[in-house]
């Protein structure tokens, strides 16, 4: 039994069992004998095993079930046991350092192990609470990134949905225009062939002011009908006519502006609010008007002239309706329509008068007038096909065409006449049968 320490050996186990019992029986007599007197006896010290045990017993660390193990020390619970070796625990107590000093019960030391436990609790938690914040701000940043994210990506999305939604009524605009034209046209043709619309006519305009009836034969015989209303041209630059107050851009239903067409695909066909420039067919000149320029007649408005032979940003002229007409942009126009001519870089109109006359030919000049805001009957002109007119049929860019002045009746016109270098006579002369009379379209 090695509980019992190498003093007292196994081969002595009968002997010690009966030392034990009669160790028993003496303590009880010492103990109703020394019931008065709590203290060891004289010549022994307490926690020493008593007398008639070997000394040494029980071994330390040893003690049988029910025996105290106590070493002699500075506890102040009485014969507690003292440190260990390599243990640390100090001044006797197992709670090591940080254990109060002096007489404390079992109670208090709990409680100050607990509180020990507490703050390394709160140290704990003070570190997950740090954690749990720096997680938290990096989840909100996360958080707000993904909306911003979001956001921008929903505005990206509607910008897109707008922009589509506006292409698609565009389009739609656009078709209907193309398809009321057509509709319009084809009316026109059928009325026309049925002579229910007299040449000249243009009904998509409300043409009340164009011509009552067609010339016949080639352009040397063709004579062209009468402006409504009054008497018959004559050509003759004495026989002084004047524009019409009513027909002015005053109190004129007509857009100041139109849409600019450019034409696009091989489609030929001029509309209103077409770009075009002038080409002269003899010369080869351009039409063309500038700042820089005015008449030399006494009018002194800005002078209208044949320039070079390639167009440049002075020679472009926008199609538009007469004054007090107002047909829808992109209205198809037909020969015997009258049309005004704006000139796109300088905003003026192309426009002829009686009494101011070029300065080397003596002929009626032509210059341009006014503005978006400002035009007379003056600017209108009368659109037709060299050699027959060709009222009523639709205008393309390949045909050789006639300028005719509507008030006056006679035809824009150039020769090889110049003011100067690079600027040809322009002016508004005869019926419209010379060569010098024609002129050739070229779109932008």
């Amino acid at each position: 039994m090695s509980g019992y320490g190498e003093n007292y050996g196994q081969e002595n186990e009968g002997d010690s069992s009966r030392g034990l019992m009669d160790h028993f029986r003496r303590s009880d007599s010492r103990n109703s004998s020394q019931s008065s007197n709590s203290g060891p006896r004289p010549g022994q010290q307490q926690g020493y095993p008593p007398q008639g045990y070997p000394q040494g017993y029980p071994p330390q660390g040893h003690a049988p079930y029910g025996y105290p193990q106590q070493q002699p020390g500075n506890s102040p619970y009485g014969n507690a046991p003292g440190p260990r070796p390599g243990s640390n625990m100090v001044g006797g107590s197992q709670y090591g350092g940080n254990m109060p000093g002096g007489d404390f019960s079992q109670e208090e030391l709990e409680k100050h192990d607990r509180t020990e436990k507490y703050k390394e609790w709160g140290k704990y938690a003070a570190g997950a609470a740090a954690l749990a914040g720096a997680v938290g701000a990096a989840a909100y940043g996360i958080h707000e990134y993904r909306e911003n994210k979001e956001e921008k990506e929903k505005e990206k999305e509607e910008e897109e949905r707008r922009r589509e939604e506006e292409e698609a009524r565009r389009r739609r605009e656009e078709e209907e225009a193309r398809r009321r034209q057509e509709e319009e046209e084809k009316r026109r043709q059928q009325q026309y062939q049925q002579g229910s619309l007299s040449p000249g006519h243009d009904s998509a305009y409300g043409g009340s002011h164009q011509a009552s009836h067609q010339g016949s034969g080639h352009q040397g015989g063709f004579h062209p009908p009468a402006p409504l209303g009054r008497p018959p041209y004559t050509f003759d630059q004495n026989d002084v006519r004047y524009a019409d107050p009513s027909r002015s851009s005053a109190n004129s239903p007509t857009p100041h502006e139109y849409p600019q067409i450019r034409q696009v695909g091989g489609d030929s066909t001029i509309k209103i609010g077409s770009i075009i420039a002038l080409k002269h067919n003899m010369t080869g000149r351009f039409l063309h008007t500038d700042r820089s320029h005015s008449t030399e007649s006494g009018s002194n408005q800005q002078l209208v002239f044949g320039f070079r032979w390639s167009p440049d940003e002075n020679d472009w002229w926008q199609v538009l309706p007469a004054n007090q007409d107002s047909p829808v942009p992109g209205s198809i126009v037909s020969f015997g329509t009258q049309i005004r001519l704006r000139h796109l870089e300088t905003g003026r109109h192309l426009h002829s008068h009686y009494n101011f006359r070029d300065q080397r030919s003596g002929q009626n000049e032509v210059t341009a007038f006014g503005d978006q805001t400002h035009s007379d009957e003056n600017d209108h002109w009368v659109i037709e096909r060299w050699g027959d007119g060709g009222y009523g049929q639709t205008w393309g860019s390949h045909e050789v065409v006639v300028l005719r002045h509507y008030v006056s009746g006679m035809t824009l016109h150039s020769h090889d006449i110049l003011i100067a270098d690079d600027v040809q006579s322009v002016t508004c002369f005869g019926p419209g049968n010379e060569e010098n009379d024609k002129w050739r379209i070229q779109c932008q």
